[in-house]
């Protein structure tokens, strides 16, 4: 027997909040209802759908009655473009709830947000952007490019994205009429488009590996756009397509090349905000350490007062970081999975401060490490305030207090949130 089709329900909904995707929040019978494009105080009649967590996805039927905080969305695609969250709220709601998702999280740890500093904004200039391609399978459509639609695999096709840095955004059309050269009739692709010192540098992840003829497009494409480099990967596979010049980033005057894909901050503002808070943090605190390294931005930032070894798991980027510190006097690296090897207490000995730059997951076991230490200060870099959170109780249980938070505004109209926290005993 079939099951059963599933009905979405009709109800009257009154919005308190706005979650950590982005979606407003409201309450039914005990449970969470996401409601996307809706402020705190909105009254709405929405349709249940499927579950979410432990709450239940719902779409908006009918605004019965308008809280306040709205804004007009800056880009024509808000609504169905998953890029951006929050561009239908006004200056004070959309700051507020940047905060709000803050302050939860280090409550929940029992840690007083009296700590965290106002909201440091930038102005929205992403140099770093996954888009998707797309072949639709009928062949006389055209390609598209841009981001997918908010929790669907569908594209939404960009005529304008205020995100982005003009740079990056004046590569799109060029790529779009490259789509039916690079992808078969209903093939997908990312692109991932990076602004370096050295210009574009552009990464195609993609099944299967293109023909002479696209290798040929693609390279015509990088002469006549000036791209620095394209790359193709698939899979474990990757071609060099065409590097017109060594891509480079320069850190505190240091040049680092770029591994194709590697993490960069994605807004140059932010990190120099980032820069400026880790340098002030550690102060004159020598030896340091700087984990989750990357390509270096915080140890050489950090070099010029004395020694710092810079730990990183990547292989490409802990080498190409290795090349750069060789002419920079006190900064050695080190190749580590911190994740599944954290630098114990044992190992920290001798150490004065360190920065911590984990990814989203956060990193557990090496704030445990830290907090059996004697280390004296330690700067946290996160995007992820819930785990930032739950590491810094780690932290503050070992002895650690956190003298301030700072909230950098890095991911302009998504609900997340870049945040740099400063630890001393």
């Amino acid at each position: 027997m079939a099951a059963p089709a599933f009905r979405e329900e009709l109800v009257e909904l009154t919005v308190k909040r706005i979650g950590s995707a982005g979606d407003g929040v409201a309450d039914w019978r005990g449970t969470p209802v996401y409601l996307p494009f809706t402020v705190p105080g909105d009254r709405v009649r929405a349709r249940l759908g499927a579950r979410r967590g432990g709450g239940r996805e719902g779409r908006v039927v009918e605004l019965v009655a308008a809280g306040p905080g709205r804004a007009t969305p800056p880009c024509r695609h808000f609504g169905s473009c998953g890029g951006c969250a929050l561009q239908h709220l006004d200056r004070a709601t959309y700051q507020a709830t940047k905060l709000d998702g803050l302050y939860r999280a280090l409550q929940r740890s029992g840690i007083d947000p009296g700590v965290v500093a106002p909201l440091r904004t930038v102005a929205p200039a992403r140099r770093r952007a996954r888009l998707g391609l797309a072949r639709p399978a009928d062949p006389r459509q055209p390609g598209r490019v841009g981001f997918h639609r908010r929790r669907h695999r569908d594209l939404v096709d960009l005529d304008e994205c205020p995100v982005l840095v003009p740079a990056l955004f004046t590569i799109i059309a060029g790529l779009r009429r490259l789509v039916p050269e690079l992808l078969r009739p209903g093939g997908t692709a990312a692109a991932i488009l990076t602004r370096t010192d050295s210009g574009i540098d552009l990464l195609i992840e993609g099944d299967d590996q293109p023909g002479q003829d696209a290798f040929e497009a693609l390279g015509g494409f990088a002469d006549h756009r000036d791209l620095a480099r394209i790359v193709w990967r698939s899979g474990e596979d990757e071609s060099l397509v065409v590097e017109r010049r060594t891509v480079r980033i320069v850190c505190t005057g240091v040049a680092v090349e770029l591994p194709p894909g590697a993490f960069l901050q994605a807004s140059e503002a932010a990190e120099a905000s980032l820069v400026a808070e880790i340098v002030n943090g550690i102060g004159p605190d020598r030896p340091a350490l700087d984990l989750y390294a990357g390509l270096g931005t915080f140890a050489f930032a950090l070099a010029g007062q004395g020694a710092v070894h810079a730990v990183e798991g990547d292989a490409r980027s802990a080498a190409a970081l290795a090349a750069a510190a060789r002419g920079v006097p006190g900064v050695t690296v080190e190749r580590r999975d911190l994740a599944r090897a954290p630098l114990p207490p044992e190992m920290l000995a001798g150490y004065a401060a360190a920065v911590l730059d984990p990814p989203r997951a956060g990193a557990i076991s090496q704030a445990a490490a830290f907090a059996a230490s004697n280390l004296g200060t330690v700067a946290a870099v996160s995007c992820n305030p819930a785990t930032f959170a739950r590491d810094a109780a780690q932290l503050i249980a070992g002895g650690f207090r956190l003298e301030r938070v700072v909230p950098i505004d890095q991911f302009v109209w998504s609900p997340h949130l870049e945040l740099v926290g400063l630890f001393r005993r």
